[in-house]
């Protein structure tokens, strides 16, 4: 488990349009493709550290606002005796990010939505984004931005960290399932190894994870 931060020491990663063409980022992240599909049984999931401290909200809501910038963030607990916490999930609208509402009805300026985010598996730290449907501009999507930093670093699951594990890690994705019990599919994503997070733009809201 790393060092807690403050979510103000969060870098800025430079996003990847899925729908367009991938751009370059800095030496320490890496730009992964998309399109890969499978069933959740052949995934594996992030799963929560140990000694991870739980997260503070688990669920949250938030009004984005056609013409202003939003975010949102999930925080872990702070540990014992320390008053930081870190971040697990930033979601961010920005101003020109909310273009339709689920009935296909455009979004007006000044016009706001009310969204919802929570956990629907704590065991593997799927997220479940509210209102189904919802739209963003191709040009301008909303930015979801996901830590790793205190999950189990035993990305296998076979009971110890090695080698393999650093394989793994550099394979780490975050995947979208349009609805339960649909596949999973693999989205365009950047990865910041030094801060163990993953970025990626979100056209439209479904189930999100981390995986490989």
């Amino acid at each position: 488990m790393r060092t807690h931060r403050s979510a103000h020491s969060f870098a800025i990663a430079l996003g990847t349009v899925l729908l367009g063409a991938l751009a370059g980022c800095g030496s320490d992240s890496v730009i992964l493709p998309d399109g890969d599909i499978r069933p959740a049984e052949a995934l594996h999931f992030l799963r929560p550290a140990v000694d991870a401290p739980p997260l503070a909200n688990p669920a949250l809501s938030f009004y984005a606002k056609r013409g202003e910038d939003r975010e949102a963030f999930m925080y872990f607990r702070p540990m014992p005796g320390r008053s930081d916490s870190s971040v697990f999930m930033r979601f961010k609208v920005s101003a020109s990010s909310l273009d339709r509402r689920p009935d296909g009805s455009v979004i007006a300026m000044g016009d706001s939505v009310l969204i919802t985010i929570r956990v629907a598996d704590p065991s593997r730290l799927i997220l479940d984004f509210q209102p189904s449907g919802l739209r963003f501009a191709t040009s301008q999507p909303a930015d979801l931005k996901l830590d790793f930093g205190e999950s189990n670093h035993d990305f296998d699951g076979d009971g110890d960290v090695d080698a393999d594990d650093d394989r793994a890690r550099t394979a780490l994705r975050i995947w979208q399932q349009e609805a339960p019990g649909l596949p999973w599919v693999r989205m365009a994503s950047v990865t910041e190894f030094s801060l163990e997070e993953l970025e990626a733009d979100i056209l439209g809201f479904t189930g999100y994870a981390i995986a490989y």
